[in-house]
């Protein structure tokens, strides 16, 4: 007989990835209630955890069967715990597990967890695409492994809306697992929470701390007659679990009904009483606690805008997956843990601008992404690690506007991607990332002013989203890129001089992603997107004279992005990349209106901050200067000289200290150059200019410019 090795194996399309991700965590680090450990069930003794939970499915082989590892796994595997929907109901791996399960062990032990989809849709007419069960969970198998017709009922959680919830679903997964009644274990769970909730309420109250920096009074010696060294680790081990079920069970009762508050307090206790600890004496389980706990930790500071404390937690766990490495150095799990824990510093510290240290951490990550790649170079997923760690570095340079040093990583990151969709069965994933790291070269030879290699980037990028959305036309991921690849074309083409070209490639990104935020208004990155687009095509509009349409276009973006900034206005993004262009624009669209342009142009002065530090962006900088320039017109046109010279002078006094390497910005200033004269502009080789053929002059025709 076949040795048992694990509790279940899950089985998931990858497209239901992170809630097989998230089942995985939650089943494998749920600690069965102590008095239920050890009872007998028709499946064996009660086990205190349910791990290993096998997972794993990078050893299905390309040639339509299963490979000998998944095979050996699903007959060591007590059950069998299949996420459906109509991705997985389509997969034919996951179909194909669930028969070879079933013709090992027979039905009774097939758990489904339904995320998608609706059960029994195939048999309903026009429904057919909504079936969430593969078919070897709706029918039976027989002995020669073929499917019967013979309908098979399985046991399913319901994480779907109006579903049993995650907790719920959860502990009936649980429940089956362990050969328990649902009943058993939900009074079980409910007495611990209650027992939990009280230590921790009645330890607040009272406002007492013990060693540990935590106010829990649950933990206080039992029996003063015990051995002090055994009973010493014993209230560790309660705190650790007490400080995991805050940062986990608590946190998700208190995030929906924002009480992030309170999980600050909790944090900022577990942080003191983690910093106290020296990992090297810890073993590796309370080291792998202390690591899940500050992670959540961080995350609940960087949720609240904290990110200086999140960077905080972010090290403290790095510091304990590096220690777990350091104890198995050559653990590719432990080396994995590590790698998300440095690549997370490395993002919280590049999003507070500091490029050194996001630099340092992110070469980390790449370090232990190049140690994965060589102990399984047959591995994907890890293969996946290396084209991440090269595309982070990609975009940190480009931001630190090193473009060339970017290219060289997207690369990289190019080649890693290719390799595997090409070796991929499912090439969704990997041709996305791919697609994703084939823009960041397109923006790094924008950059380096390589207009047309940037442009064939771009069209190559649309292209593989139009080869997605072919195989799967309801893939919004693949809508989402393809609307942002063509408005980046557009740019481009702007940019370019072909203004036409520019209106129309960016009408089909403002088209798309206007069908696409139909189906879901409230979604704040597809409106982004929108505006976005409709900022491109109303300046393709202006420059092939087309008036009405510009304004149009533009009283859409205009009121689209105050509504998006009114949503949260601590977002300074949307003010600066969709509303500031918007505005500016919407000055250049008053025409021969001169009083609405002085009333407009002062209420951008009023309603903007232009940042005399120098940090603007490219496109901020632009935005400001052509106001300026229209301003400049403005006073010009009537005569008074004087303040068209003002004018003129503040917008040069917005250009970057060093060469400006953006195309608009070198046209602006070549327009100013030629036709108002102006001096103080920063010197451009005569070659690098000649690039640029974007039309400023025709942006500033209805100002008389």
């Amino acid at each position: 007989m076949t040795e048992i090795r694990y509790p279940a194996f899950l089985s998931y399309s990858h497209r239901d990835e992170a809630i097989a991700e998230w089942l995985h965590r939650e089943l494998e680090t749920y600690r069965v209630p102590s008095r239920m450990v050890g009872l007998e069930t028709p499946f064996g003794p009660v086990p205190s955890r349910l791990s290993p939970i096998f997972k794993d499915r990078h050893e299905l082989s390309a040639a339509g069967s299963l490979g000998e590892a998944i095979t050996a796994a699903l007959g060591r595997s007590s059950a069998l715990l299949v996420v459906c929907s109509p991705a997985a109901a389509a997969s034919t791996w996951v179909d194909e597990e669930v028969r070879t399960f079933k013709l090992l062990h027979g039905h009774a032990r097939i758990f489904a967890v339904i995320v998608d989809g609706e059960p029994g849709a195939s048999r309903i007419p026009g429904r057919e695409q909504e079936e969430c069960f593969p078919p070897a969970v709706r029918f039976t198998v027989g002995e020669d492994g073929q499917l019967t017709d013979v309908p098979s009922e399985p046991i399913a959680a319901d994480l779907r809306p109006g579903g049993d919830g995650k907790r719920l679903a959860k502990l009936k997964l649980v429940a089956g697992l362990l050969g328990v009644g649902l009943d058993e274990i939900v009074q079980r769970e409910a007495h611990r929470r209650a027992r939990r909730l009280r230590y921790l309420f009645a330890a607040s109250l009272a406002g007492m701390t013990v060693t540990s920096g935590l106010a829990i009074t649950a933990v206080v010696a039992r029996d003063e007659a015990r051995d002090q060294r055994n009973e010493a680790q014993h209230q560790r081990a309660e705190a650790d679990g007490l400080v995991e079920f805050m940062l986990t069970d608590l946190r998700k009762k208190l995030e929906p009904v924002g009480r992030l508050d309170v999980m600050d307090t909790v944090g900022r206790r577990a942080l003191t009483y983690y910093a106290a600890q020296n990992p090297s004496k810890l073993d590796p389980d309370a080291l792998g606690r202390r690591a899940r706990a500050l992670q959540l930790v961080a995350e609940v500071r960087n949720l609240r805008g904290d990110s200086e404390g999140a960077l905080t937690a972010f090290r403290q766990a790095a510091a304990t997956t590096g220690e777990l490495l350091a104890r198995n150095p050559n653990d590719g799990q432990r080396i994995f843990d590590h790698a998300q824990s440095v690549f997370w510093v490395g993002y919280i510290a590049w999003q507070r601008g500091d490029i050194k240290t996001g630099r340092q951490y992110f070469g980390e990550y790449l370090k232990q992404a190049q140690k994965l790649v060589g102990l399984d170079p047959h591995n994907d997923a890890w293969a996946a690690e290396l084209g991440f760690a090269h595309g982070n570095l990609g975009t940190l340079e480009l931001d630190d506007n090193q473009p060339a040093k970017s290219l060289n990583y997207f690369n990289n990151a190019e080649r890693v991607f290719a390799g595997i969709r090409d070796r991929a069965s499912d090439k969704r994933d990997p041709s996305y990332y791919l697609a994703q790291d084939i823009a960041g070269k397109a923006d790094a030879r924008r950059a380096l002013l390589d207009l047309p290699g940037a442009l064939d980037d771009r069209r190559r990028e649309t292209a593989m989203y139009q080869a997605l959305l072919a195989a799967d036309p309801n893939d919004s991921k693949a809508k989402e890129g393809l609307a942002v690849a063509q408005y980046r074309s557009a740019q481009l083409q702007l940019e370019m001089g072909s203004g036409a070209q520019a209106a129309f490639t960016a009408g089909q990104s403002f088209d798309g992603i206007r069908r696409l935020l139909a189906q879901d208004p409230s979604n704040h990155l597809w409106q982004e997107i929108a505006i976005k687009a409709a900022n491109i095509r109303v300046e393709a509009l202006m420059m092939t004279g087309n008036w009405p349409a510009a304004r149009e276009t533009n009283a859409w973006a205009l009121g689209s992005a105050a509504k998006l900034v009114a949503t949260d206005r601590t977002v300074a993004d949307w003010r600066n990349d969709c509303l500031l262009p918007a505005r500016w624009m919407q000055i250049a669209l008053s025409g021969k209106d001169a009083r609405t342009a002085r009333q407009l142009t002062a209420a951008f002065d009023q309603d903007f901050s232009w940042d005399s530090k120098g940090k603007a962006t490219e496109d901020e900088r632009f935005a400001w200067i052509m106001v300026d320039v229209l301003d400049g017109l403005h006073w010009r046109s009537i005569g008074d000289i004087a303040r068209a010279r003002a004018s003129f002078a503040r917008a040069v006094g917005r250009f970057p200290s060093d060469k400006p390497t953006d195309a608009r910005l070198l046209a602006v200033a070549g327009y100013l150059r030629r036709f108002q004269h102006t001096s103080g502009l920063p010197q451009v080789a005569p070659a690098t200019a000649g690039r640029v053929q974007y039309d400023v002059g025709a942006l500033l025709t209805t100002k008389g410019g």
